[in-house]
Parts: structure tokens; C-alpha cells; sequence
């Protein structure tokens, strides 16, 4: 396996908890057969653990103690810019971050008569959000699947499928901007308290 790609599937699994090929897919922006492999191989390499393959569900996976080791190591090593991404974080994530979450919790509180207004405050605050993830995304190129699957739940979310909005059952904006500050968190050394 490809340290990039050891890297996003690791990476998806600490982000994640417990995934299977097709979350890992998601995560790490390949398909559902390089996800698969690249499990599989973490699984023998005793970074990933099987959890669970309880036919017919997909085989789920969840990080090692030896794979928490080889994700820090993994980090450290990845060729990105630490100080542009932590100052991308700190100038811009941060404020994203604010706006998203105050437009997705107040759609969510909206009355059904202001749910559509509350909907484009959501729409434009993931247009920021995607911005913000496309900036990420040019320092740190393993960060680009985020803002793919920002502009997913988005188009989704324009096409009048609210689940998109913090659904925990679909790829939702709420759930995709979650991984990806766990995922900057992890890559800064940086935890939520700080």
C-alpha cells in the first residue's frame, strides 16, 4: 500500500471509529475495490482490526494500537506546509466552523414555515465551508475528497433532500465537515478542548 493511501485509509478509520470499504471509499476518494484492498492489507499488517463480517453486511474495520502508531508517524511525515494549514485552520476554518454549525442548528430549531429560509442559510454557509475546504485541500492534497463530498451533499441539499443537512445516515454536510476537523485536528497534533 502507498503511503498516501495508507495514510487516507488510516486516517478514515481513526476518523470514524468503525468503517467498511464503502465509507473508506467516501473518506479516502477511491473506489469501493482499492478501499476493500487497502483494508484488507491494513488488516494484515495489524494496523486495522476486523470487527465485524457478519454476512450480509460489508465487513467493518476499526484502527489498531499499531495503526494509531503508524497514523502519527504517517502524519508527521506527510510533505504539506504544517504552518500554512494550521494558519488556514486558525484564519479560516475556524469561522466556517462558526457559521455552519449556527446554520445547520438553526435550521434544525426552524419552525416548518421557515425551514426554506433556514435551508439557504445552510446552502450559503456550505458554499463558505467549501471554500474553506478547497483552500485546505491546496496545502494538504489528501484533504481534496472533503470538499468533493461538501459539494455532494450541497447539490442534494439545493435538489430538496434536507437529510443532507445532519443526516448520520447519509453523507451529510454536517457529518463531512465533522470528519474533516477530526481529520485537521489529528494532522495539527491539536485536540477539540484547545
Amino acid at each position: 500500500m502507498a503511503a498516501t493511501s495508507e495514510l487516507a485509509v488510516l486516517m478514515a478509520l481513526r476518523v470514524h471509529g468503525r468503517s467498511d470499504a464503502a465509507l473508506v471509499a467516501r473518506a479516502a476518494g477511491c473506489d469501493m475495490a482499492a478501499a476493500a484492498a487497502a483494508l484488507a492489507a491494513s488488516a494484515a499488517q495489524g494496523t486495522a482490526d476486523l470487527v465485524s463480517e457478519a454476512a450480509p453486511a460489508p465487513a467493518t474495520f476499526a484502527i489498531a494500537a499499531a495503526g494509531r502508531a503508524r497514523l502519527a508517524d504517517l502524519v508527521a511525515a506527510e510533505p504539506i506546509d504544517r504552518a500554512a494549514l494550521a494558519g488556514c485552520y486558525d484564519d479560516r476554518f475556524a469561522a466556517a466552523d462558526q457559521a455552519l454549525k449556527e446554520a445547520v442548528t438553526a435550521w434544525q430549531l426552524a419552525a416548518a414555515a421557515a425551514k426554506p429560509a433556514a435551508q439557504a442559510a445552510v446552502l450559503a454557509s456550505a458554499a463558505g465551508a467549501g471554500d474553506v475546504a478547497a483552500a485546505l485541500a491546496a496545502i494538504a492534497p489528501r484533504l481534496a475528497p472533503y470538499r468533493r463530498r461538501l459539494a455532494a451533499a450541497a447539490t442534494a441539499i439545493a435538489g430538496g433532500d434536507s437529510r443532507f443537512i445532519a443526516g448520520a445516515r447519509v453523507d451529510s454536510l454536517h457529518q463531512i465537515w465533522f470528519e474533516m476537523h477530526e481529520d485537521l485536528l489529528v494532522t495539527l497534533g491539536r485536540s477539540r478542548d484547545a
